[in-house]
């Protein structure tokens, strides 16, 4: 009897695992890195949903498919589980919906949501007053400095470490690592470069809309890209320009849309990292059709219509 249940459920309830899991107050999205409803964090958990199945992976409390995240979020086993979803597939088993059970859940999973936005938001400004002590023991960076030597760039106003810093445990950034600030839109965190080339962003920072600028000119012809390097070298090629690090291909449309907002007018580039996965021209498309932009990658210029 449990098996026939659990399988007419599941079975039922294929394609259809979203609109169910958030009526039953699991609060999620699809496809995207955000806060597990189970056991918390602030991006370990994205909802997949292959095949239809609800299908979920979380870095804190395992993967599985939508009746076990009921099951997880809800404390019950597959069969408790089932029937919870059974009434929103159309089943009739003679069980009536815990409404108490289920209102109790979602105050519990908005109160979790109020806490781990509460934990960020103290994360980030720790972050930020983190990076501002660390900026005064730094030194400005110069042409002579080994990383943007081997880049043949310039430092555009960046820092580089007077000291070893210690970022966490025993993990250290050498003396000589190029430090590039993180604005949102006041300084929130900064990123560190070993002259290997090696890059750790300081815990904490809000990275998300992110960007350093490599210039102060009021423009209207904007350039994005995510590494340093590569908006340096730009900056030099197009001195009049604004040009702005957006740290990650994944920022990329995060910085675009940012601009767009407060530039209706300007002409918009982002720069595509030429990268062996593609990934740093999926996104760079992305974020040029956001904002009716254009991309450019190495050795063409391509634009999206």
């Amino acid at each position: 009897m449990n098996d026939n249940l659990i399988r007419n459920v599941t079975s039922l309830a294929n394609g259809h695992w979203l609109s169910i899991l958030n009526r039953l107050g699991v609060d999620i999205h699809y496809n995207k890195a955000q806060p597990c409803p189970n056991c918390g964090g602030y991006d370990r958990f994205t909802f997949d949903d292959l095949e239809g199945r609800g299908t979920y992976v979380c870095r804190g409390c395992g993967s599985g498919d939508g009746l076990s995240l009921v099951a997880k979020v809800h404390s019950v086993n597959a069969r408790g589980a089932a029937l919870m979803v059974a009434p929103y597939v159309g089943l009739s088993i003679g069980h009536k919906v815990n409404t108490a059970a289920l209102e109790s859940s979602k105050r519990k999973a908005e109160q979790a949501k109020v806490q781990e936005a509460l934990k960020l938001t103290a994360k980030q400004a720790k972050a930020a007053t983190r990076a501002l002590c660390t900026l005064k023991t730094c030194k400005p960076a110069l042409a002579s400095n080994i990383y943007l030597q081997a880049k043949q760039v310039q430092p555009f106003d960046t820092f580089e470490l007077a000291n070893t810093l210690y970022l966490y445990g025993d993990h250290k950034m050498d003396i000589g690592s190029l430090v590039v600030p993180v604005f949102n839109p006041q300084l929130a965190g900064l990123q560190f470069i070993k002259p290997n080339g090696e890059k750790h962003i300081l815990a904490g920072t809000r990275l998300k809309g992110g960007f350093y600028p490599l210039s102060g000119k009021d423009s209207n012809q904007v350039y994005i890209g995510e590494g340093f390097a590569t908006c340096a070298a730009v900056s030099e090629c197009v001195p009049n320009a604004l040009v702005l690090c957006a740290f990650s291909a994944g920022n990329l449309i995060n910085v675009a849309l940012a601009v767009r907002k407060s530039r209706p007018k300007a002409d918009v580039v982002i720069i595509a990292d030429n990268d062996e996965s593609g990934t740093g021209e999926r996104e760079a498309i992305k974020a040029a059709l956001a904002v009716n932009g254009v991309y450019i990658m190495p050795p063409a210029a391509r634009e999206v219509a």
